[in-house]
């Protein structure tokens, strides 16, 4: 299973592919969401993510206790604070210009069937479908319309809502769907990130399953990309004390390039899954592994007995898991002590 775009391969013979999200850590500054650019290009990583919405987007203006949120979040309600953190929508065109010119796959999570409009004039080669929305059933259908490869988090969600959510997608006959397990929490702890869930979506749905990582530091990315996540994604940000939502969470650049780096090195340790002998091996094997050495000088001509031989260290000669080529066996050629016996010293 693989996916190509814009010249960026995501798949499972691949490098796992890192999604750098923005999230709320633009802080509605254009000059500084441009820096967050260049800090995912220079740090490695592939692609750059952003979230298209407004406070009318996902809510309404209400007071009603429902709408109240935990203070950490720096605001009263969920109006208060999508507003606060949505992206000015005319951020989108300099920050896809940008990513692209820095070799990053740009594109964005999209929360409203009304912006599809909006997003697809970007050119928009990727969806991703927020763990918030993957039971809003309109969006599902709009972003399937479109026949463009869907990463869709399924954070907070059980087996049934992605079964459901999968079948809308296949129904509508959407681009290829890249599942991505998730912990919706901010941070989220280690003991509820259960990486092995990632495993059991893949067995379920047959589909390429990845990583939407809320934990703080690199561990949790680099375990998926170990266990066989084809994409991590995760929130950074340069300073994680600004003001701002999602900033206490973030990855900072450091974080950032040793997920790079890790990945890197796990794609390497993984390699093909061809059981061979390796180029690096080749001397380990020719000096450490056993094979028919005289014990005496011997004449062409003799017949091989036990007490001819020894099978010892280097692979000079045959390998003592073929005793039979040796036994009772007559020598065409002679062999002073001390020399390996080899096949070519066999007669017949």
């Amino acid at each position: 299973m693989r996916l190509t775009v814009e010249g960026k391969t995501i798949g499972e013979d691949e490098k796992c592919f890192l999604i750098a999200e923005v999230s709320a850590n633009h802080d509605r500054d254009l000059e500084h969401s441009l820096a967050l650019v260049d800090i995912a290009a220079d740090a490695g990583w592939d692609s750059l993510k952003l979230q298209t919405y407004d406070a009318d987007t996902l809510t309404i203006r209400s007071n009603h206790p429902s709408m109240a949120v935990d203070p950490v979040w720096g605001k009263k309600n969920l109006y208060e604070l999508y507003d606060s953190a949505g992206m000015p929508m005319e951020f989108h065109e300099p920050l896809f210009a940008k990513a692209r010119e820095r070799g990053l796959l740009p594109f964005t999570s999209i929360y409203d069937p009304r912006d599809l409009d909006f997003i697809e004039g970007l050119d928009c080669p990727i969806y991703k479908i927020a763990s918030f929305e993957m039971t809003f059933d309109d969006l599902l259908v709009a972003v399937a319309s479109t026949k463009k490869p869907i990463i869709l988090s399924t954070g907070m969600a059980n087996l049934d809502e992605i079964t459901h959510a999968v079948e809308m997608l296949d129904k509508y006959n959407s681009g290829e769907v890249i599942l991505l397990h998730c912990c919706s929490s901010y941070p989220a702890p280690f003991e509820n990130i259960n990486l092995n869930a990632m495993l059991t979506m893949k067995k379920r749905f047959g589909k390429m399953v990845g990583f939407s990582d809320h934990t703080i530091g690199a561990l949790g990315p680099l375990t998926a990309a170990a266990m066989g996540a084809v994409a991590v994604e995760k929130h950074y940000t340069n300073d994680t004390t600004r003001t701002g939502p999602d900033h206490r969470f973030s990855a900072t650049p450091e974080i950032l390039a040793e997920i790079a780096k890790g990945t890197r090195d796990i794609h390497l340790l993984k390699g093909s899954g061809e059981k061979r002998t390796t180029e690096a091996e080749q001397v380990s094997k020719s000096i450490g592994r056993r094979s028919a050495f005289a014990i005496r000088d011997l004449q062409a001509g003799q017949k091989i007995s036990a007490d001819d031989f020894r099978f010892v260290r280097p692979a000079a000669g045959i390998p003592p898991n073929d005793k039979p080529a040796l036994m009772g066996r007559q020598l065409k050629n002679a062999i002073p002590a001390g020399n390996p016996i080899t096949y070519e010293d066999i007669d017949g």
